[in-house]
């Protein structure tokens, strides 16, 4: 006799079986704790583990639903910031942005012209963007 994967009316059984955590948890919070952040540009890898990849893919399973509660509670707990409704080029640059600011250094001009374009841009914000880039001294034009 074979176990069944199915119930009498048809339905699948779910099953009690628990799954070690990713990999990739462990590798993020070594990252973000050198880093600050969970937003590696393209292609980053984390001694020798896809970090980059494996984010894409869970930010992925997060917005369609299907990313584990504990996996994402995990990430949040890392880096709040981890799966932001905004662009991740928008979180790396923000990223660069306060760690100069923290340092007390004159930002580059690459991210002199960032700045410009965020206060010129600050209705088009998320509100938690307009927060995080408050926190480093970055305010909208006066109107």
């Amino acid at each position: 006799m074979t176990p069944r994967s199915e119930n009498a009316a048809g339905q699948r059984r779910r099953t009690s079986r628990v799954y070690p955590p990713s990999p990739g948890l462990d590798h993020a919070r070594a990252y973000a704790l050198t880093h600050g952040h969970l937003s590696p540009s393209a292609g980053t890898h984390h001694d020798g583990f896809p970090l980059a990849r494996w984010l894409v893919e869970t930010r992925r399973k997060a917005r369609q639903g299907q990313l584990a509660p504990i996996t994402s509670q995990a990430l949040t707990a890392i880096a709040p910031w981890w799966n932001p409704p905004w662009p991740s080029v928008w979180q790396r640059a923000y990223h660069q942005a306060r760690k100069q600011h923290d340092a007390g250094q004159d930002h580059s001009p690459t991210l002199q012209r960032w700045t410009e374009q965020q206060r010129t841009r600050w209705n088009t914000l998320h509100p938690q963007q307009h927060h995080l880039l408050t926190t480093i001294g970055i305010h909208p034009f006066p109107m």
